[in-house]
């Protein structure tokens, strides 16, 4: 189950101390992404990261970044999505869908794929997405060549309905930063609170049944 954090949209008061805080004792992927940041800015938090992290970030835009760091890949949003396979990646290649559709049309062209919201969106009000979850469910449980992430409106009150979903994976956002990390929210113990409950839903799905 690959463990994914995506960075806050826009920036806040001692985010790389945090950042690197939660690197240096949670092992998770962590996605840079920064819609409105500049290519320095993106520059100079991949900077005071140390070096030793890189390999685990993921970059949204500034891709060529990865000829100064050695990050893990690059990740396309939809938008981005026709340029994804003319630039050439050191590692992997993601892109974000909003639809079982799309999966489907996509898959083995990127490594990995978000499909999101599963849930009702904690960082975006209002936003909740139409997917159909049962058709989510049947699909995954068929081969494919892509991951699929599961994204959007996930924490440790709302993971457990995924049991039974053949997902590689989750993203998480607004359960870590909140919706207001400008106020210092307890951020590793938001993510520890989701971590445990993985590994306490992971624990109970192989337990014996009576």
């Amino acid at each position: 189950m690959e463990l994914i954090l995506l960075s806050y949209p826009s920036f806040f008061p001692k985010e790389v101390n945090c950042i690197i805080s939660l690197m240096e004792n949670y092992d998770f992927i962590f996605h840079l992404r920064k819609p409105a940041a500049h290519f320095n800015e993106y520059k100079q938090i991949i900077k005071e990261i140390p070096y030793q992290f890189h390999k685990r970030i993921v970059l949204h835009d500034a891709y060529d970044l990865q000829k100064e760091f050695r990050v893990k890949g690059l990740h396309f949003s939809s938008a981005q999505r026709n340029i994804s396979f003319e630039i050439k990646s050191c590692g992997t290649k993601s892109t974000s869908c909003h639809s079982l559709d799309e999966i489907k049309k996509l898959d083995g062209k990127f490594d990995y794929m978000f499909l999101s919201p599963v849930f009702k969106s904690i960082s975006k009000k209002g936003y909740t997405g139409n997917l159909d979850m049962q058709e989510v469910k049947e699909y995954l449980k068929k081969p494919r060549k892509s991951k699929i992430i599961a994204l959007g409106g996930i924490d440790e009150k709302t993971y457990p309905s995924l049991h039974g979903y053949k997902f590689n994976g989750i993203a998480l956002l607004g359960a870590v930063w909140t919706t207001n990390p400008g106020m210092q929210a307890n951020f590793e113990n938001n993510l520890q609170r989701i971590i445990q409950c993985i590994h306490h839903n992971r624990i109970v799905q192989q337990l014996p049944m009576n």
